[in-house]
């Protein structure tokens, strides 16, 4: 296994992302300490450009996708993707879609959804889009080729939600939002359809800011760091973890960060599998 950092910035517009390089950087390091394993870190473009059909950066996230999938062609062992904005996990999804085929499921852990697309997305910030490429809408140079089948797709921890989001995600949609108490039943909930494949997206707010406060968009009444591990760790053995992202870190304090060395425990469990 490898720890890949990928320390972008430009898929998140609000004022705490400015921190996503160095906490990118800082859990990275933490995970290979923890994991005892190298990292690597994909160069990301450190420009701003303008926003463009909907979607703020444009030009930046197509140049830092186009070198990430680069790198990611010539990896032949499972990667742990440390962000960076959330957006940074397209690319290692659609190297497992591409690998594993159209029986592959995404779990996506977040407060979010980001299940917007250019016209609906209130902020222009492609972090809350990235989802929706995944399953193959939206802007057609960001559209996942192959997408993720939304029935493969369900969200966990998910608490706000624009209006948009609410047409795919929620009870009796295509994509459901699972409670950490449901998220060992996944193929319950994705009808029982397929393979056992699995990715496991962690965006950070997915926690309480109570329990951990370094993230880049923190919402209240989410989970607690161990409900995180448990829920991860309920994936196993009836699925096997084929990838994994820990994204929107925005603290290098060493002892903030010491909170999570439980959940990449637990990623390194799983992956290894």
């Amino acid at each position: 296994m490898i720890v890949h950092a990928v320390p972008q910035r430009r898929g998140a517009l609000v004022d705490a992302a400015a921190g996503l390089p160095a906490g990118c950087r800082a859990l990275a390091r933490l995970a290979g300490e923890v994991l005892g394993t190298g990292v690597h870190e994909i160069p990301v473009s450190d420009v701003d450009s303008p926003r463009d059909g909907g979607i703020a950066n444009r030009d930046a996230l197509l140049d830092t996708r186009a070198v990430h999938a680069a790198t990611l062609s010539d990896v032949d062992e499972p990667v742990l993707t440390i962000g960076g904005d959330c957006s940074v996990d397209q690319v290692p999804i659609v190297r497992a879609r591409r690998e594993h085929g159209p029986g592959l499921a995404v779990v996506w852990f977040d407060a979010h959804a980001d299940l917007n697309t250019p016209k609906s997305s209130p902020s222009g910030a492609y972090h809350g889009m990235v989802l929706r490429s995944i399953i193959g809408d939206g802007d057609p140079e960001f559209t996942a080729d192959p997408g993720v089948d939304r029935l493969r797709v369900a969200l966990a921890g998910s608490r706000s939600l624009d209006p948009a989001e609410r047409e795919l995600a929620g009870a009796n949609r295509p994509i459901p939002i699972l409670d950490r108490h449901e998220v060992p039943g996944l193929a319950e909930h994705l009808g029982r359809r397929g393979p056992r494949q699995v990715y496991v997206h962690i965006d950070l707010d997915v926690l309480d800011p109570g329990e951990f406060g370094g993230m880049t968009y923190p919402e209240p009444d989410g989970w607690s760091v161990s409900d995180l591990v448990d829920a991860v760790r309920g994936l196993s053995p009836q699925w096997t973890v084929v990838g994994a992202a820990v994204t929107e870190c925005v603290t290098s304090d060493a002892a903030e960060l010491r909170v999570l060395a439980p959940l990449l425990e637990v990623l390194g469990e799983v992956l290894h599998r």
